[in-house]
């Protein structure tokens, strides 16, 4: 009878950890990561400025993004073991305005980053073990699959739980940042915070007026070659039509300013897509 009890216990077990095992993006998923599903979606527009046009259909693989951007006290953590004061990756200081580096890592944790280059940008991401996200990926994870001009709708002042300010831009933000996920409201449809408005973010691809016109239709990566970086979302410097979803312009990569952040992301297995 024990015999049997014990082969009975053991085979549960075996199927239990076979299931967990089957779900294990799901039972570990990053907490601060939203999974965007495989699919498609509307990149670009066609009634803003000429670099947003054409509007096209593109596919894209699942992937995962940051649900905010990334914090200075997060950033805090990499700059200590790439060397600290030594560091090739120090943030540019912005004074009272915006914090001096490193202090403001302990006065202002959860601000969002600034003053780093997109170089540091791509280190600090590969020490997470993630990446930048292409153009592609960061605006479907604004917008959806609806081709939303902000991430919470077609109006900016919409009411939402009686509130019509859902983003850090130039009207509201007396010049100065937010904590991330300050504005609840402006969550974009798959849970990304601040997709809008109070710090540029930089992505992984180059960046060209005209892209648009030849861009593959499946996971594009921008040109091959071009001297500056996308940034995407608008900031506080910004008023709202330059924090809409498919706005985009370019910076040089070398550059830091107080209006530059980013956020992570990282593909999804396409064993666990939904």
């Amino acid at each position: 009878m024990w015999v049997e009890t014990r082969a009975y216990l053991l085979t549960k077990s075996v199927i239990f950890l076979f299931t967990v095992i089957g779900f294990l993006p799901y039972v570990f998923a990053e907490p601060d990561l939203c999974l965007i599903p495989a699919g498609t979606f509307t990149m670009g527009s066609d009634d803003d400025l000429p670099n947003e046009a054409p509007a096209h259909e593109t596919y894209l693989d699942a992937y995962y993004i940051g649900k905010a951007e990334v914090t200075n006290a997060e950033y805090y953590r990499f700059w200590l073991e790439n060397g600290g004061t030594d560091s090739e990756h120090t943030p540019i200081s912005y004074g009272e305005a915006f914090g001096t580096w490193p202090d403001v890592a302990k006065t202002k944790p959860n601000y969002p980053v600034i003053g780093v280059s997109w170089d540091s940008a791509v280190a600090y991401a590969a020490w997470r073990g993630m990446r930048l996200p292409t153009e592609a990926e960061w605006e479907k994870a604004a917008r959806g699959t609806a081709a939303k001009r902000w991430p919470w709708g077609d109006t900016f002042t919409q009411r939402i739980k009686d509130t019509t300010i859902h983003a850090n831009v130039w009207k509201q933000s007396g010049a100065r940042l937010q904590p991330v996920r300050t504005y609840q409201t402006g969550v974009s449809p798959y849970g990304a915070y601040d997709m809008a408005g109070n710090v540029w973010e930089w992505v992984a691809d180059r960046y060209s007026d005209t892209y648009y016109r030849r861009s593959p239709d499946r996971n594009p990566k921008g040109p091959a070659v071009g001297s500056r970086r996308v940034v995407k979302g608008g900031s506080w410097l910004n008023p709202e039509m330059l924090a809409r979803c498919s706005t985009r312009i370019g910076q040089y990569p070398a550059i830091g300013t107080s209006f530059i952040g980013f956020r992570l992301a990282k593909d999804a297995a396409p064993t666990y897509e939904k």
